[in-house]
């Protein structure tokens, strides 16, 4: 096995997968508070849940208590960072990292056993043209400094959506 990860990139995993339990609890104080059960119950019920689930429990759960759709779409723009990055999270808690290509990034170790993108969608690009475009969800490398600036954007936008749920009502003031 290859433990050439240093001590950096480890730590901005762990801290990629904290930002997400955070939203995660956020999530289900939200549904606590809109269900009227307590955050213990809750937890029960959405325990087996993925983020992408919870996030989409959240929002159905929005559209059934009559929330104002201006709030609705304000909070699915918080969390769609999550869906931007679960790529991420999902293969930093599920596969061994190791170095990548170019030499200064890293990447899941499975992709060294085959071509690094063996299919990729064509996209409608208008005119009923279609062309190969580069998605955030097909990234497979990441330097330092990358992990570093996604920490960030979840920190931030994390805060954003935790004041904002605060402004509307959706909080309860015991929430992490």
């Amino acid at each position: 096995m290859n433990d050439s990860l240093s001590e950096a990139y480890l730590l901005s995993f762990g801290t990629i997968i904290h930002w997400f339990a955070r939203y995660e609890t956020l999530i289900e104080a939200v549904l606590a508070t809109i269900s009227g059960a307590d955050a213990t119950a809750i937890k029960l019920l959405t325990v087996d849940l993925n983020t992408t689930q919870k996030r989409k429990t959240l929002l159905r759960l929005l559209r059934h208590r009559a929330v104002p759709l201006d709030q609705i779409d304000k909070i699915q723009s918080y969390l769609e960072v999550l869906h931007t990055y679960t790529p991420l999270r999902d293969d930093i808690t599920h596969s061994v990292w190791v170095e990548g290509e170019p030499a200064d990034t890293i990447w899941p170790a499975w992709l060294k056993a085959g071509p690094r993108t063996a299919i990729k969608a064509k996209h409608d690009i208008g005119s009923g043209q279609k062309a190969f475009i580069d998605e955030e969800d097909e990234r497979i490398t990441y330097t330092l400094e990358e992990l570093k600036e996604i920490i960030g954007i979840l920190q931030s936008n994390y805060i954003g959506f935790e004041n904002y749920i605060g402004e509307i009502g959706l909080k309860p003031s015991l929430a992490a």
